[in-house]
């Protein structure tokens, strides 16, 4: 008889991460943070997420209780950066190390089963939600030739949902749930009621907009910049609307 193996086969792979980087003061950042978890509880669910405290010159307790903080607001945190590898201990995460920042310009590695696996469409969410994180000030630069055919997604987006196309338009012939994301290079149209989160203009395309035939979204964004729930206005509510980007801010105007 053959006998089972004994060897159990390790690999190194690289694979994205969410990396979020608290500024000073902390105080302020997490006013922001319970803002956009407030509004969209799940933003953070079932990624992965890496805390980057490089910038803030935190001695070990202060990490510790960064760390507690973020996991009571149900952030789930599988890595640690920035900090000393000898503070390396149970009650922190994993301490990572020779991290670098994704750009949008680059492509996904080729060439191998070991090669990092960042698709563009992953790129640009990980953007998008950083920058709703740092409060949509800082708008991006660099913004990819997209492609001329639409992603066009025939049923309606559920909760837990998210739908990527980065290099075009997206066309929801249905509705988008509370929790689902639609992340668009281009412009997002939704023959349907919005009520997730809308991200259009993928890498700071001013051009893009948001067309939906009812608007109850907990989130949108165009080119970069916010508009959360609360930041909508009344009598645009439940109506049909067309969403652009205007000196930096969202204007929304009712198609009927």
């Amino acid at each position: 008889m053959t006998q089972p193996s004994t060897h159990i086969r390790f690999r190194g792979r690289s694979f994205p991460v969410l990396a979020l980087e608290p500024d000073a003061p902390i105080a302020g950042w997490f006013e922001r943070l319970d803002a956009c978890l407030e509004h969209s509880p799940a933003f953070f669910s079932r990624k992965a997420i890496v805390i980057d405290v490089t910038k803030l010159g935190l001695d070990r307790e202060t990490v510790g209780e960064l760390v507690e903080q973020l996991s009571g607001r149900g952030v789930r945190i599988m890595g640690l950066t920035g900090v000393d590898p000898s503070w390396a201990c149970d009650d922190l995460p994993p301490i990572l190390t020779n991290g670098r920042s994704i750009l949008a310009e680059e492509a996904p590695a080729e060439g191998g089963e070991d090669a990092p696996s960042l698709t563009p469409s992953e790129r640009a969410a990980f953007d998008e939600i950083a920058q709703a994180l740092a409060g949509g000030a800082e708008e991006q630069t660099h913004e990819p030739e997209r492609s001329a055919a639409p992603l066009i997604v025939d049923t309606a987006v559920r909760s837990g949902q998210s739908i990527f196309h980065p290099d075009g338009d997206v066309i929801v012939i249905g509705s988008v749930s509370s929790g689902a994301d639609i992340v668009a290079g281009g412009s997002v149209h939704v023959y349907g009621t919005v009520r997730g989160r809308i991200m259009a203009g993928a890498y700071g395309d001013s051009r893009a907009r948001i067309f939906c035939r009812r608007l109850e979204a907990e989130l949108l964004a165009v080119g970069g910049f916010y508009m959360t729930a609360d930041e909508i206005r009344d009598d645009v509510r439940g109506r049909a609307v067309h969403a652009r980007l205007e000196d930096e801010t969202i204007k929304i105007t009712k198609l009927d």
